[in-house]
């Protein structure tokens, strides 16, 4: 009976050592907890697909194009990795709820396995686009994993070796991009505005994500100096990120950037306010400048959200002049506010504005009635009629 129960335990053990030796030419294990089953040669041939992939500036003669297969391959290293990391994984239904209140002025494609979010605008309205090129911004939604990942090289994923063993490592942007957005993480939103400062900016510029003051800071001061610094000085093209229209020719207000320059304004810094000052004329202008081109604020909204775009902007400038004008003429040099020279321009404004109820605009109404007395006074004190 013993040297049976020996011949047996001989036998499983060659049979388990024969059996592993055959899947460890198909299958590794990254470690020994939390492993992940993978085939090696099935990884190596994409690997080498990818390589002949369009990116950036390399265009090869006959381009590999990535499809949904190459994304799909991704998401269990990305998975394990955020794991690793501490990424809390929410239930689908916040998940999904993050991802709306995310994507408020953009649109999105759904599959089964996840969701393409489109940064650049360019890209959700060619509908020649292949989403899953590698030099495109895209970002997928990945449902039932529930995070948030843009299309990777699989070759900077994994690096397998000559005996098939291999290891994983995903970009840190990726764990913090995750970890922020979808656990709070303020340590991991520290990281971001020093090293993912571009994606940071699309979030608000793409997606209307404006619900953070320090990423909207980081976006306006950024695009303030580049704009008041170019040749000629463009800086009312600011008020482009504050109101536009999105893909559902919905008119959009950021109330987050609006927001940020009405907290922010102060007796010695008016350059955000006064921006949008210039980009209110811009709404009633010619752009005999160019300085729109095809987003030409003129053309681009109706009578009523132009009025809706005056009204915002005077609810915080006419206030601010009461209270800094005063204190430093210098800088608070404009004469008198946009509103009172649009008015006095475009007097259908202040109907249109009454007519929609001040837009909700809290101190709007006596903005209002505090111009229009200004402007009759001023007549009166011209000699004019009114």
């Amino acid at each position: 009976m013993k040297t049976y129960n020996l011949l047996l335990f001989c036998f499983f053990t060659f049979f388990l050592s024969c059996k592993d030796k055959v899947n460890d030419e198909k299958i590794v294990n990254n470690q020994k907890k939390d492993s992940l089953n993978i085939d090696v040669a099935e990884i190596k041939k994409i690997i080498q697909l990818q390589k002949n992939a369009n990116y950036i500036d390399y265009r090869p003669d006959n381009p590999y194009l990535p499809t949904e297969k190459d994304l799909l391959i991704l998401i269990p290293f990305v998975e394990q990795e955020l794991k690793k990391a501490g990424y809390k994984t929410l239930p689908s239904n916040q998940f999904e709820s993050r991802i709306k209140n995310l994507v408020k002025d953009n649109k999105t494609k759904n599959y089964n396995s996840f969701t393409t979010i489109f940064l650049n605008k360019l890209d959700r309205t060619d509908k020649t686009l292949n989403e899953f090129e590698f030099d495109l911004n895209n970002q997928f939604a990945v449902k039932k994993y529930n995070f948030m990942t843009p299309m990777l090289f699989l070759e900077d994923v994994i690096k397998i070796k000559k005996d098939n063993s291999y290891s994983i490592s995903v970009p840190h942007y990726i764990i913090a991009r995750n970890k922020y957005l979808f656990n709070d993480s303020k340590s991991d939103l520290d990281w971001l505005l020093v090293n993912d400062q571009d994606f940071l900016k699309s979030l608000v510029n793409s997606l209307g994500y404006d619900k953070e003051p320090r990423i909207n800071k980081l976006l306006l001061e950024d695009y303030y100096k580049m704009l008041s610094t170019s040749k000629p000085s463009k800086k009312e093209k600011i008020g482009a990120f504050f109101f536009t229209i999105d893909l559902n020719n919905n008119f959009c207000i950021r109330q987050g950037l609006i927001d940020y320059v009405k907290n922010n304004t102060t007796v010695n810094d008016n350059r955000l306010l006064y921006a949008l000052d210039d980009y209110s004329y811009a709404l009633y202008g010619d752009n005999l400048n160019k300085i729109y081109g095809s987003d030409d604020p003129a053309k681009m909204f109706n009578d009523v959200d132009k009025a809706h775009i005056v009204a915002v902007i005077a609810s915080i400038e006419v206030p601010a002049i009461v209270k800094y004008k005063s204190e430093n003429p210098e800088l608070w040099n404009n004469v008198v506010s946009a509103l009172y020279n649009l008015l006095v321009a475009h007097p259908e404004i202040k109907d249109i504005i009454i007519k929609n109820n001040y837009f909700g605009i809290k101190n709007m109404k006596q903005v209002l009635e505090d111009t229009i007395d200004e402007i009759d006074v001023d007549k009166i004190k011209r000699g004019e009629d009114f």
